[in-house]
């Protein structure tokens, strides 16, 4: 009976020092209701980047340096950087936060994407904290994971700050990726989109693949399966400079290995990134209308005259089609990538088999999509039905291993 009176208590005091908001609280915002006390006395080292904040726009990294449970010793820094501003694939340096005079340990400047032991002698517990997208090619996910095949080999402790998926960690679709199509945009074998938050990801990868890491999920508050980015009530702050809203976020898993192909562009350094196809070829009429009647879950397409607001660009209207999501939790992100290229390479096949005589763009897109049978689907003229049909039995496979591992209705 006292334990129950405790919790009971415990429960309440949870509840009032939250505002009362019909908002999802981050696993941030709960561990510092909650958990601090669980830290005390433990060397903190943290794994975050810009959206490492509560709903009010404080980073983690000054909450947690702010506050007298918390020895937070050292900052580590994956792609992008410790302030989200570095350009995909460039040199993370490591160096001092200016602002708390932290170390800062890059993750992502060798050939290594984990910290050393060296680092992590430095360290007790481990904290990581970073919005995800969902999809198997956005690297913050696989800096976790090195992360904890580092705190298992060295004995440390992780926790992991649970965040919503963009789209609402529903939707699995896509490929698996195979085993020589291993690398760090795709360490483990998944689906490209895999319909899980990081918190839940991050135990699935600890069982499954055999990782073994004294790991620890902080979950959300108020969180449902299915939630699109602006039912959850807190401010999108963009994880990579091409990911501005929450509607690049989804497409991300449409168009980021279309683009290797450079066939089309993508509307990059805009807050239209990874949402439009252009090409001067193209017939955005014809093309949103051709598209729009394969009747796609979640999408709809809409021919537009594109025009980047600088650069050598900015004097021209270029022919797009905008990827219009209109319902996240149903969106399939990849079979609509795969419409989009059956549907470019019937209709502008001039242009399309152009991309072969590239290896290095091929190799890119198998590497990104995670097999070298796709394209050559595509190029043979096969309806993406069949081929979005060569996956189907992997993700029921997969989905039964994934199951086990999920967190939220």
């Amino acid at each position: 009976m006292k334990k129950i009176n405790k919790f009971i208590l415990l429960l309440s005091l949870i509840i009032y020092a939250l505002p009362i908001q019909a908002r999802v609280y981050t696993g941030l915002e709960v561990f510092v209701y909650k958990y601090l006390n669980s830290v005390k006395g433990k060397r903190i080292g943290l794994i975050t980047n810009r959206t490492g904040r509560d709903a009010r726009g404080k980073s983690t990294i000054d909450i947690l340096y702010a506050s007298p449970k918390v020895n937070l010793v050292a900052l580590f820094a994956p792609e992008h950087g410790i302030r989200g501003d570095v350009k995909a694939g460039d040199f993370v340096k490591g160096g001092v936060d200016k602002k708390t005079g932290l170390p800062i340990y890059s993750l992502y400047g060798g050939i290594d994407h984990k910290p050393t032991k060296e680092d992590l002698n430095k360290i007790d517990i481990l904290i990581y904290d970073i919005q995800d997208v969902g999809a198997r090619p956005y690297t913050y996910i696989w800096h976790m994971a090195e992360c904890m095949k580092a705190i298992a080999e060295n004995g440390k402790t992780m926790i992991i700050l649970d965040r919503p998926s963009p789209a609402g960690a529903k939707v699995i679709d896509g490929p698996i990726n195979e085993q020589k199509y291993i690398s760090f945009i795709g360490l483990y074998q998944i689906p490209y989109v895999y319909g899980m938050t990081v918190g839940e990801l991050a135990h699935y990868l600890n069982v499954e693949e055999k990782i073994k890491a004294k790991l620890y999920v902080v979950p959300m508050l108020n969180y449902r399966r299915g939630m699109a980015w602006n039912q959850t009530g807190l401010p999108w702050i963009a994880p990579s400079p091409n990911i501005p809203t929450p509607a690049s976020a989804y497409c991300f898993a449409t168009t980021g290995a279309l683009g290797e192909l450079g066939l089309v562009g993508l509307g990059g350094g805009t807050n239209y990134a990874f949402q439009i196809i252009t090409g001067n070829w193209l017939k955005p009429k014809y093309s949103a209308a051709a598209l729009n009647n394969y009747k796609l879950p979640g999408v709809k397409f809409i021919p537009i005259k594109f025009k980047y607001k600088s650069g050598y660009l900015s004097k021209y209207g270029i022919n797009a089609v905008w990827i219009k999501v209109t319902n996240p939790s149903t969106y399939r992100p990849v079979t609509t990538e795969i419409a989009i290229l059956c549907h470019l390479r019937n209709i502008y096949p001039r242009e399309f088999l152009k991309i072969f005589k590239n290896k290095e763009r091929i190799n890119a897109f198998n590497k990104a999509i995670g097999n070298d049978t796709i394209l050559k689907l595509i190029r043979k003229g096969v309806g993406y039905k069949s081929i979005v049909n060569t996956w189907k039995n992997d993700l029921i496979r997969f989905n039964a291993k994934r199951r086990k591992y999920l967190i939220y209705k």
